[in-house]
């Protein structure tokens, strides 16, 4: 009986830890037709992706290497058919001293990517086009 509450209480944990790791996505568009460094419209987007090592280094649950975010949001700009990426910033916290012993067992880790691209020509006509749009309907 005490093993299945074991096995239970431990699947539970891995259930929850799972549905823990995840991503956040920010797209910057508004830049009030300004341009960037080339000349060309550019949008900014930042990834944070929060995951858990396994004793500190081991990669458990989440994306939480540089290479996987690079990979993730490189993915997504080229879904919504952006360039010219440009990595503008990356960071990645280990919080193995958050509430030692317990994050030396099981480490929270957060990364973030941030790039500039160029989007393409129709998505940045459209976010133009809502932004007079709105600019018209605020002088209302």
């Amino acid at each position: 009986m005490q093993i299945q509450r074991l096995s239970l209480v431990t699947v539970s944990l891995v259930l929850a830890l799972s549905f823990a790791a995840c991503s956040f996505h920010s797209t910057a568009k508004h830049f009030n037709g300004r341009v960037g460094m080339n000349g060309e419209h550019v949008y900014v987007r930042s990834t944070t992706n929060v995951g858990f090592n396994f004793g500190i280094v081991l990669k458990l649950f989440g994306a939480t290497d540089m290479d996987s975010m690079v990979d993730q949001m490189t993915a997504s700009i080229a879904e919504e058919g952006g360039d010219h990426v440009r990595i503008i910033e990356t960071s990645t916290e280990n919080y193995w001293y958050g509430f030692p012993p317990f994050t030396w067992i099981l480490t929270p880790v957060i990364t973030t990517v941030s790039a500039d691209y160029r989007p393409t020509t129709e998505a940045w006509q459209k976010d133009r086009a809502d932004d007079l749009e709105a600019a018209k309907a605020a002088k209302k």
